[in-house]
């Protein structure tokens, strides 16, 4: 049976293509604006500030703007293409969001399911209060109220990512959890990563603040109990072979591994050097069971809904460019137009102490969508992005942008992480400033 899945799943990709290519003055970009995007990006590998990277943006359906820049690996001299692979860490998160909202389309959950009712193990969740720092032990209290299913699709549940803790931060990482990243040889499934979560305390009560969190590897075991497959089968079934997504991956087959772009972070001044697993566990906090080669798990069970997908620009694009035709593309429908216009509106509006929130938006009132942030009125007055739009980051270097007012959306892809100070949101400010009409 898994030969048949399998079998299929390469015979609908066998048909992939690309989005059409369009002329960006016809689609209301100025040639003097682009020529601005292509200077900055052109010189940020010049400069040695980032070793490569594509920029893409996508308006009226078609792509006005592609190309890559420097190199995609440092000590090969290997340029940069735009058909290289890149490690989109969280950028997998949109993705595990739609995925769950198929399963809510089909009436199996509401937004205000108590998760216990699906994974009982979060069931009598405690909230972190303190942490004693001479026993290494939590200091908690009984959670007041439930995590429901909306807290999930939006960072609202309290749940943690042990690395981004900063009160309790040696007793989340002491856990050993796997929060990314898998060993090829790891026997773990989602099933054991959600019973490991479930143990550890809240760091607020549900529904009252917005925290970065291994909320999307909780989704994903929720898809695996209410549809019976692996969440890395329902990807591949439900979202990739559809979309024609057929260089994305969870786990690389073995003669894609050339194409991927090498991953570096840098030290205080600017020095690249290649991200290793001991730079993860500096960094990251890696468990035993982690690993940057987890790319090489080719065709694995185990998917870990807010990190593991690999892929490219072009397959990416194909994904925002269903959402932007309101859940259809070439005549596959992956979400209603209802659903999506969930994703694009805030549903949570709360303050925030988190430091990813702070770092990524520059704000500590945090408008939560389904797995992205949303841009206020208030905010959008003093940027050239339009009120209501929406993106997200990966941790390696990739970001988008989608505008529905605008009828565009934007990528930037890289590999460096801690990523260069205000990068992508240079790149995004300088790609809607080329809009002329």
């Amino acid at each position: 049976m898994k030969k048949l899945i399998l079998l299929l799943f390469l015979a609908l990709n066998a048909f992939a293509q690309n989005l059409p290519s369009g002329d960006p003055i016809q689609a209301g970009l100025s040639k003097e604006g682009l020529q601005r995007v292509e200077t900055f990006l052109a010189s940020q590998s010049d400069k040695q500030i980032i070793p490569g990277s594509i920029g893409m943006v996508v308006r009226h359906g078609k792509v006005v703007y592609k190309k890559a820049f420097g190199k995609a690996n440092l000590e090969t001299g290997e340029v940069m293409r735009t058909d290289h692979l890149f490690r989109m860490a969280s950028m997998t998160k949109i993705i595990t969001g739609v995925a769950g909202l198929k399963l809510f389309e089909r009436g199996l959950f509401t937004m205000d399911t108590p998760l216990e009712n699906i994974l009982p193990e979060f069931a009598n969740m405690q909230v972190l209060v303190g942490y004693d720092t001479l026993a290494h032990k939590f200091i908690t209290r009984p959670a007041k109220n439930k995590i429901l299913m909306k807290h999930i699709f939006t960072h609202t549940s309290g749940i943690a990512y042990p690395p981004f803790s900063s009160l309790g931060r040696e007793g989340y990482l002491n856990a050993n959890v796997t929060i990314a990243f898998p060993k090829s040889s790891t026997k773990l499934t989602l099933a054991d990563i959600a019973q490991t979560t479930a143990k550890l305390p809240l760091v607020h009560e549900p529904g009252e603040s917005w925290n970065y969190g291994m909320n999307l590897e909780v989704l994903g075991r929720v898809i695996e109990v209410l549809d019976g497959r692996t969440f890395a089968d329902f990807l591949r079934q439900e979202i990739f072979a559809p979309l024609k997504m057929s260089r994305t991956f969870v786990g690389v087959p073995s003669n894609e591994w050339k194409n991927m772009a090498q991953v570096y972070t840098q030290d205080k001044t600017g020095k690249k050097s290649v991200y290793t697993d001991e730079v993860g566990k500096k960094l990251l906090g890696f468990s035993t069971e982690m690993t940057m080669d987890y790319y090489k798990n080719t065709n694995t069970p185990l998917a870990m809904g807010g990190t593991d997908i690999i892929s490219n620009v072009d397959d990416y694009a194909r994904f925002f460019q269903m959402l932007l035709n309101y859940g259809e593309l070439d005549g596959a429908r992956i979400l209603s137009k209802k659903t999506v216009e969930m994703i694009e509106k805030p549903l949570f509006d709360v303050a925030t102490k988190d430091g990813v929130a702070l770092g990524v938006t520059g704000r500590s009132q945090f408008k939560a969508g389904v797995t992205v942030y949303v841009y206020p009125e208030e905010q959008a007055k003093f940027e050239t992005i339009s009120a209501g739009s929406y993106f997200w980051k990966g941790y390696f270097g990739t970001q988008f942008w989608i505008d529905r007012k605008e009828d565009m959306f934007a990528l930037i892809f890289f590999q460096l992480a801690p990523e260069p100070t205000r990068f992508n949101e240079k790149f995004r400010h300088l790609v809607w400033g080329s809009i002329a009409k």
